[in-house]
């Protein structure tokens, strides 16, 4: 492009100013667009980590509710076993009581027949 004289080159030099002030504004509203989006996005990741944070709080409390249900029915497994135990003897005790009575009941039948015998004579 060839120029004729000085005004259709100031005249040129003035349209290509104009053409980078254009762009330099927009190139300023296109950084301040994404300074804002950024900030948003900072924004929804503070709240993310709140959440995540809060989460993390539950779940930990959740897990100590849950050692201190696993210790509880630790301790009533220990429980139940010596109640186990202790049934176990008053089986065992039972069973000696009824062999002993089944004893008893032969020795008084035997007694009985024999004052039979000694009253029938």
């Amino acid at each position: 492009m060839a120029f004729e004289n000085f005004e259709e080159v100031w005249a040129a030099l003035g349209r290509l100013h104009d053409s980078i002030l254009a762009e330099s504004e927009q190139r300023k509203a296109a950084v301040k667009k994404i300074d804002e989006q950024l900030a948003q996005l900072a924004a929804m990741a503070m709240r993310h980590e709140e959440r995540f944070d809060a989460m993390t709080e539950r779940f930990d409390a959740m897990t100590g509710q849950f050692d201190a249900m696993t210790g509880q029915f630790g301790a009533m497994n220990g429980r139940f076993d010596a109640m186990t135990e202790r049934v176990d003897r008053v089986v065992s005790t039972v069973a000696t009581i009824a062999g002993t009575v089944a004893q008893l009941a032969i020795t008084v039948e035997s007694h009985e027949r024999r004052l039979g015998r000694i009253e029938g004579q």
